[in-house]
């Protein structure tokens, strides 16, 4: 019995002889793999507090009216309609249909300036705006009723101007509806959030609504009196609002032919909404400026429309919009930086194996183990950093000390000076490529995918010569 274990033993050996290079190299291999285990506590940890981070800054921005969408001035007229409906048993009744028309401006423009701050909590922040934007308006309300069914009978008088926005407690300012004749209105809130005909149990003096076609649950909409007895005649109007908002600021395209412009005094802020801007949003010393155009064709609405059959909030979502850098942005060059974390690891264990081949040195396995969780500590301050000072500064910072200490502790595991020099260079250049993988974003998959075939290539090439049968470089 004992000799045929000696046998097998013997030529088990003669296959992959004890501390060859080979068995060296699927032992690092395992460990790689078992420094995901680490890893993806780190990563667990990121989407933690990326998540606190997102809800902090949206209590934060909440207070100060959150995600602001404007909607400019629209002519809102009440009607009524006789209709005919043939009941279950085949009999054919009349009734009087009751709902609005909207009537949307021919030309409008929207002008707003930003003013923004941040607002902290602890380490969490929001970009809080104060926004001040003036509106103007020109209606050409017959024109934009051509063609409608004659059976629509309009009440002009209860003709109104109506406005929306995401949070009306946010408004700083009285708005006034100013009339080119001169005359000016004040708006006054709609109170069930919609925008049609008079409901059957609510009735108000000059302000009417019903929930028979409502905005989008979150906008809030107010109006003001059109002054239109008599009859349609085309009329321009002007208003200027002011609100507070948090992180994202928008105006719908109110009128068939739209122009907007933004303005702020930042320039963490990016251009983005339902249409393109018309021009490359501009920074500078003052901050940014953008500015869109949006005609008739490519609003992709109606001129005019019964709010029976059009949902206002798609008017609310062809928007124009700009957005600031909200705190969980800063999160994603750490969750790219982990993604590959993996790889940067067997990287650095790879070129560990490569110099004990070509040196003759040997590090232990325990050596590799504590190599690898350096490295995943990286990514803890990296996080924790990150979220004090920011990503840039967080990585020069984190990099420099994981760099330092496993570059000493090469030199001082293999007692050679040199080694220490040779891992400093190595991992500066290691962790230089790391930043630029993590700050290309859209091209970070190419980029990763060229270091993993140039990391290979090299191992490749460096170790063609190995016996990894034996101890060394074959003869």
């Amino acid at each position: 019995m004992t000799e045929t274990s000696s046998v097998n033993n013997s030529g088990l050996s003669g296959l992959i002889p004890r501390g060859s290079l080979g068995l060296k190299l699927l032992l690092v291999c395992l460990l790689v793999l078992l420094m995901g285990i680490p890893l993806l506590m780190v990563a667990g940890l990121v989407a933690e507090r990326q998540s606190r981070a997102a809800s902090v800054t949206a209590e934060i921005g909440g207070r100060a009216g959150g995600v602001q969408s404007l909607g400019g001035p629209m002519l809102l007229v009440p009607y009524q309609r006789p209709v005919e409906i043939t009941d279950d048993q085949g009999r054919v009744q009349r009734r009087i249909e009751r709902g609005s028309f909207v009537v949307f401006a021919e030309t409008g423009s929207a002008d707003a300036n930003l003013t923004v701050q941040d607002r902290r909590r602890g380490i969490y922040r929001a970009a809080i705006y104060t926004a001040v934007t003036g509106f103007q308006a020109s209606f050409r309300v017959a024109d934009a009723l051509e063609g409608v069914d004659e059976s629509y009978r309009f009440d002009w008088d209860q003709a109104r101007i109506v406005m929306f926005v995401s949070d009306s407690r946010a408004i700083r300012n009285a708005a006034q509806l100013n009339f080119a004749d001169g005359r000016s209105e004040t708006f006054e809130p709609i109170s069930d959030l919609s925008v049609a005909a008079p409901a059957p149990d609510y009735s108000r003096s000059g302000i009417f609504s019903t929930p028979a076609a409502p905005l989008p649950g979150n906008l809030q909409a107010f109006a003001a009196p059109a002054r239109l007895a008599g009859g349609p005649r085309d009329f321009a109007v002007e208003t200027q609002l002011e609100l507070t908002g948090a992180q994202r600021f928008s105006i719908a395209a109110f009128a068939q032919d739209t122009t907007a412009t933004i303005r702020g005094d930042r320039t963490d802020v990016g251009a983005e909404g339902y249409f393109q801007s018309s021009e490359a949003l501009s920074l500078d010393d003052r901050g940014f400026a953008v500015s869109w155009r949006v005609p008739f064709v490519a609003r992709g609405l109606e001129k005019a429309a019964d709010l029976n059959g059009l949902d206002l909030g798609a008017a609310a979502s062809r928007d124009m919009a700009v957005s600031f850098v909200s705190s969980d942005d800063i999160y994603q060059g750490v969750v790219r930086a982990v993604r590959y974390g993996i790889m940067f690891i067997g990287i650095v264990f790879l070129a560990t194996l490569i110099f004990e081949a070509v040196s003759g040195k040997k590090a232990h396995p325990a050596q590799y183990i504590l190599v690898g969780l350096a490295q995943c500590v990286f990514y803890l301050l990296l996080l924790a950093l990150t979220e004090l000072i920011g990503f840039t500064p967080a990585f020069l910072i984190a990099a420099a000390a994981t760099v330092l200490l496993l570059s000493f502790y090469a030199g001082s595991s293999f007692r050679s000076a040199p080694a220490g020099v040779r891992a400093l260079a190595g991992l500066s250049a290691l962790y230089g490529a790391m930043y630029v993988l993590m700050t290309l974003e859209d091209y970070a998959l190419i980029a990763g995918s060229v270091v993993a075939f140039a990391v290979i290539a090299a191992t490749m090439i460096a170790t063609r010569r190995i016996d990894w049968y034996g101890r060394g470089v074959a003869r």
